[in-house]
C-alpha cells in the first residue's frame, strides 16, 4: 500500500485526484479475491471520472464477490515528477496497490491523442510498455473503447483488446482467467491467451502477423494461431434495458467534467451522417424502457445527491416519445429542484415546449449541430436538417426568453468549398438577426464551434483523404475575416491536432514505432493544447521513415485496409454504397423510421433495433414522488462537523458540493432560493486551507418543514461519506450569519522537527514580540500583502513531543479578512529561521468562536 505524505499532495495542484475515498466507491480486500482488475482512462482524474463506460464496468466486475475492480488515472506533470523523484510507482485509488500487482489493467482508449498517456502510466507502473516483453508477474494490459476499430497502431503495447460493449465480455474474461488460474496457469500467458479465443469480441494482436509489399504497404493478416478468427466482430450487451446501468456509481470529491448523472437513454444511432463513426460503430439502436429509466433516475438520485441529470445517447432527442419521459422525470422530481438536461439538440427534431421542460429548473444556452453551412453539403455527409430547420428552431427560443446559442460545423467535409465556408458565416448571420427581428433589439449571442474533420475507419468517408494543414488553416482564416459581426463568437480546433489523430487513426502497426518514438522525446497529454508538440511527433516519423501526411491521407479503395481486423458489423458495402451516394448528394432514411438501409449489422451480430414499446406511465411517477413541498416558511438549523483527512484536500467549493449532495440523499426538505437559478439555502463557516483538518467546522441549512433536531442529525449523519462527521446539531437560534458571528480560530500545527526545542521557542518568542510581520500572498488573480500581527495577536505556543514540534495558533478573523496557519508556519521558517517544512505538518483547526464562544 502506497502511502501519501500531508507533503506530497501538499506540494501538487487538485491533491483530490489522488485521495480516492470517494462516496460509493468499492474497496475490498485483494487478498481475499480470485481477480483483481485496474480500470483506466489514460487522461487525469476529472476526465475519466466523467466516462460513463467504466462507471459502468466497475459496476459490473465489482458484483463479482470472486474480483475487486478499482481505479487510476493519469497524473498530472507536477504529481508524476514528484512520484519519479520519490519512486511512487503507479497506484490504485482504493486501496493505493501498485498498480503492477493487479492480474488485469484496462485501458478505456477514448480517441488516439490519449495513446502515449498509456505509454508514460505503464513506465510509472514498473510494467513493461511492450506486451512481448511482459513475464507472468505483470498484469494483463487490456484495450477497449471507441478507438478499438483501428487498434493496429497501438498493437505492441497491448495484451489483448475487448471489441465492442464490454459488460457480458469482461465476465467472461474474468470466469477463462480463474479457470486457467485454478488449472495452475498452463502454457503460461500464451496458454491464457488461447483461452480467450473461445470469447466473442476478443482480438488478441500477437496471433496476428502483418504482411507487406515491397514498398512497406500493408497487404493482409497472417493468422499465427489457428483457432484465432479472420475477423473479430464486436461485441453487444443484449441485455441493455435491464441491469447496465450501475445504481451506486461513485460520486467524485472534487468537480470533474460531467459532474451530474448521466442517464443512458439508449446505444446506437442510425440516423447515418457519413462522418459519424459512433454512429456506425454502435449500431443497432437499443432503448431503454421509460418505465426502467424512471426507476433509474430516482434510485440515482438516491444513491448520489446530484440535482442534475443528463439525458445521454449518441442522439438523444431521437429517443422514442422523448416529450413522455421529460414528462414523467419532471414529475419524479418536481419538488426536488433536480434540473434535466441534453447534451445537444437535434434541428429537425427541436420543440421548444420539450425544451422549457428540460430547462425548467436552470436555463441555459441552446445547442445544435447543423454541421455544415450549406444544403448541399448537408447532403453529403446524410445530415438530413435544413436551415429552415435552424431557423424555425431559433425563432421558437427567442420568443421564449433564450438568448444565447451554440452551433457546432466542421470544416474539411468531403467535397467541401469555399461557398460551404463562407454558408457558415451566413448563416450564423441569419440567426443574430433573427433574434433583432424577432426581440426589436440586439443581444443575442452566438458561438460558433468548427472542428477539422478527420476521416475514421468504417464510415463512409474512410477513404476521403484529409485536406493537408496549410488548408485547414487557409479555410480557418477565410471564415475568420468573413465573421464580422461581434455577436458571434468563433472558436476553431488545431489543425496539427487533427492531421496526427487523422494519421493514427487510419495507420498500421509501423506506427507503434512512431508513438514509441514520439513518447520516449516526451510526448504526452496531446489532447491538451499546453501539452501537444507537434514538432516532437513530425520527429518521430521522420526518424522511423514515416509520413504523417500519407496515413491522413487514406488508402485506395481496392486497398486493403489493416483496420479491418477488428469490425463493428456494418459491411464494406454498405460503406461503398453510402460514398457513391455522397457524391451524388443523395440522403439515406433513418431504418428506425423507414426500411431497412442494408447496413449488415443486425444480421451480422444476430439482433435488431430495439424501440421503447413501454405503455404511458405518468401515474407510475407521480406515484413516485417522494417529497411534497407545500410550506412557504423556513426552519433553520445549524451543524458543527468533523473534517478528517480523507476530505483535508479537498477545496472548498468540492468541500462544499459533498455536504449538498449528502443533503439531497438525506431527503431533508431543503429550501431553495428563487430566481433564475435555484440554489440550497445552505452556509459553511470560513473556509479551511487545502490539507487543514478541523473538527470545528459549522454548517447552516434551512428547511421547509419543522423537524426535530435529532432527526435531521439522523437522516444527515447517514449520508456523511468518510472523513465527515456531524457532531452536533440544533436549531439555529441568532439570524446572522456564521460568517458574520466567527472572529477567532484556534489552531494546533504538527511538524518533523530535528532541532533543539531552545531554537524553537527562540523563534517562537521574536515571533510573538514583532511588530509588524508583512508577507506577500501571490495568487492567479492578484498579489495582496497583509500584515500577519494584524490576526495573530495572541502569542504562539510551542511544544516538542518526541521528534514532533507542535505550535498552536489564535487567528482572528475581521472584515478585511484574515491569514493561514501555513503562512504563519512560514514565517516562522523565512523571517525567524525555524528549521521546519510547513509543507509537511498536520495542521488541525480545533476551533471557531463567536466572543469566546462554541457556535452551537
Amino acid at each position: 500500500m502506497i502511502t501519501l505524505s500531508p507533503k506530497l499532495l501538499n506540494s501538487v495542484t487538485k491533491p483530490t485526484r489522488y485521495t480516492g475515498g470517494e462516496w460509493n466507491s468499492a474497496k475490498k480486500d485483494l487478498t481475499t479475491v480470485a481477480c483483481k482488475f485496474a480500470l483506466t482512462l489514460p487522461d487525469v482524474y476529472e476526465i475519466g471520472m466523467s466516462n460513463l463506460g467504466l462507471q459502468i464496468l466497475y459496476g459490473v466486475l465489482n458484483k463479482r464477490e470472486d474480483t475487486a475492480a478499482e481505479r487510476v488515472y493519469a497524473p498530472w506533470d507536477d504529481m508524476e515528477a514528484k512520484m519519479r523523484e520519490e519512486n511512487i510507482p503507479l497506484f490504485t485509488l482504493e486501496t493505493k496497490t501498485p498498480v503492477k500487482n493487479f492480474d488485469f489493467w484496462g485501458f478505456s482508449l477514448q480517441y488516439e491523442m490519449i495513446f502515449t498517456n498509456v505509454l508514460n502510466m505503464l513506465d510509472l507502473a514498473d510494467v513493461p510498455i511492450c506486451a512481448a516483453d511482459r513475464t507472468e508477474n505483470d498484469p494483463f494490459v487490456v484495450g477497449g473503447g471507441p478507438a478499438v476499430y483501428n487498434v493496429e497502431p497501438m498493437w505492441e503495447f497491448f495484451d489483448f483488446f475487448v471489441i465492442g460493449e464490454g459488460e457480458e465480455v469482461l465476465e467472461e474474461v474474468v470466469d477463462a482467467f480463474t479457470a486457467w488460474k485454478n488449472d495452475g496457469k498452463p502454457e503460461g500467458r500464451k496458454g491464457f491467451f488461447k483461452r480467450l479465443l473461445s470469447v466473442d469480441g476478443i482480438y488478441v494482436p500477437s496471433f496476428y502477423e502483418a504482411e507487406t509489399d515491397e514498398n512497406g504497404n500493408f497487404t493482409g493478416f497472417k493468422i499465427l494461431e489457428k483457432n484465432a478468427p479472420k475477423i473479430v466482430y464486436k461485441r453487444i450487451a443484449r441485455n441493455f434495458d435491464v441491469n447496465l446501468t450501475p445504481v451506486r456509481p461513485i460520486v467524485p470529491y472534487m468537480n470533474i467534467v460531467h459532474n451530474r448523472i448521466m442517464l443512458e437513454l439508449f446505444r446506437g444511432c442510425t440516423r447515418g451522417c457519413r462522418f459519424c463513426q459512433a454512429g456506425m460503430c454502435y449500431r443497432p439502436v437499443r432503448e431503454r424502457s421509460r418505465e426502467n429509466l424512471l426507476r433509474l433516475a430516482r434510485d440515482l438520485v438516491d444513491a448520489t445527491g446530484y440535482d442534475e441529470i443528463s439525458l445521454t445517447s449518441l442522439s438523444s432527442a431521437d429517443y422514442t416519445e422523448l416529450s413522455k419521459l421529460v414528462d414523467g422525470l419532471s414529475e419524479v422530481f418536481c419538488n426536488e429542484t433536480v434540473s434535466l438536461s441534453l447534451p445537444s439538440l437535434r434541428i429537425d427534431s427541436f420543440s421548444i415546449d420539450l425544451a422549457h421542460k428540460i430547462q425548467a429548473v436552470r436555463k441555459t444556452s441552446l445547442t445544435f449541430a447543423p454541421e455544415a453551412g450549406t444544403q448541399r453539403l448537408r447532403d453529403v455527409i446524410n445530415k438530413g436538417v435544413t436551415e429552415e430547420n435552424l431557423i424555425s428552431a431559433c425563432a421558437a427560443a427567442f420568443k421564449k426568453g433564450w438568448r444565447q446559442v451554440k452551433l457546432y460545423f466542421m470544416m474539411g467535409l468531403p467535397t467541401e468549398t469555399d461557398e460551404d465556408i463562407l454558408g457558415i458565416a451566413r448563416l450564423s448571420k441569419k440567426v443574430v438577426d433573427l433574434y433583432e427581428e424577432i426581440k426589436g433589439r440586439r443581444g443575442v449571442k452566438v458561438t460558433i464551434s468548427v472542428a477539422c474533420f478527420v476521416p475514421k475507419p468504417h464510415t463512409p468517408f474512410e477513404w476521403f483523404p484529409q485536406i493537408p494543414m496549410e488548408e485547414f488553416i487557409r479555410r480557418q482564416q477565410f471564415l475568420k475575416e468573413n465573421i464580422r459581426d461581434k455577436s458571434i463568437t468563433f472558436n476553431y480546433h488545431d489543425a496539427k491536432v487533427s492531421v496526427l489523430e487523422a494519421a493514427l487513426a487510419r495507420g498500421d502497426r509501423q506506427l507503434s514505432k512512431v508513438i514509441k518514438s514520439a513518447w520516449d522525446y516526451g510526448a504526452k497529454f496531446d489532447g491538451w493544447t499546453d501539452h501537444f508538440k507537434f514538432d516532437t511527433w513530425q520527429t518521430a516519423f521522420e526518424e522511423n521513415g514515416l509520413s504523417m501526411e500519407s496515413f491522413a491521407k487514406g488508402l485506395p479503395m481496392d486497398a486493403p485496409r489493416p483496420f479491418e481486423i477488428t469490425n463493428p458489423g456494418v459491411t464494406k458495402e454498405f460503406l461503398v454504397r453510402e460514398w457513391e451516394k455522397a457524391n451524388r448528394c443523395e440522403l439515406t432514411n433513418d431504418c428506425r423510421r423507414g426500411k431497412c438501409t442494408g447496413c449488415g449489422v443486425c444480421g451480422r451480430l444476430k439482433t435488431n433495433v430495439s424501440l421503447d414499446k413501454s405503455e404511458d406511465n405518468g401515474k407510475d411517477a407521480e406515484n413516485m414522488v417522494k417529497i411534497v413541498n407545500d410550506e412557504e416558511e423556513n426552519y433553520y438549523y445549524r451543524a458543527k462537523i468533523r473534517k478528517g483527512k480523507t476530505l483535508a484536500f479537498l477545496s472548498h467549493l468540492d468541500y462544499i458540493a459533498v455536504y449538498e449532495r449528502a443533503v439531497i440523499r438525506s431527503k431533508l426538505p431543503i429550501a431553495y432560493s428563487k430566481g433564475f437559478h435555484p440554489h440550497m439555502k445552505i452556509a459553511f463557516s470560513h473556509p479551511l486551507p487545502v490539507g487543514v483538518t478541523s473538527n470545528s467546522e459549522y454548517m447552516d441549512i434551512a428547511l421547509t418543514q419543522n423537524m426535530p433536531p435529532e432527526l435531521v442529525f439522523s437522516r444527515l449523519s447517514n449520508e456523511i461519506p468518510t472523513g465527515g462527521e456531524i457532531l452536533k446539531l440544533t436549531i439555529r437560534q441568532e439570524k446572522t450569519s456564521i460568517m458574520e458571528v466567527v472572529d477567532l480560530a484556534k489552531y494546533k500545527a504538527v511538524l518533523p522537527y530535528e532541532g533543539s526545542f531552545e531554537n524553537a521557542e527562540k523563534a517562537v518568542a521574536r515571533f510573538n514580540e514583532a511588530k509588524n510581520i508583512l508577507f506577500k500572498r501571490v495568487t492567479p488573480k492578484k498579489t495582496t500583502e497583509k500584515d500577519l500581527k494584524a490576526y495573530v495577536k495572541t502569542p504562539l505556543k510551542a511544544g516538542l513531543k518526541g521528534d514532533k514540534l507542535e505550535i498552536y495558533m489564535d487567528i482572528a478573523y475581521d472584515s478585511s479578512g484574515s491569514v493561514k496557519p501555513g503562512e504563519v508556519l512560514e514565517a516562522l521558517k523565512s523571517e525567524f529561521n525555524l528549521n521546519i517544512d510547513p509543507k509537511n505538518g498536520d495542521i488541525h483547526r480545533e476551533a471557531l468562536l463567536s466572543k469566546g464562544k462554541s457556535l452551537v
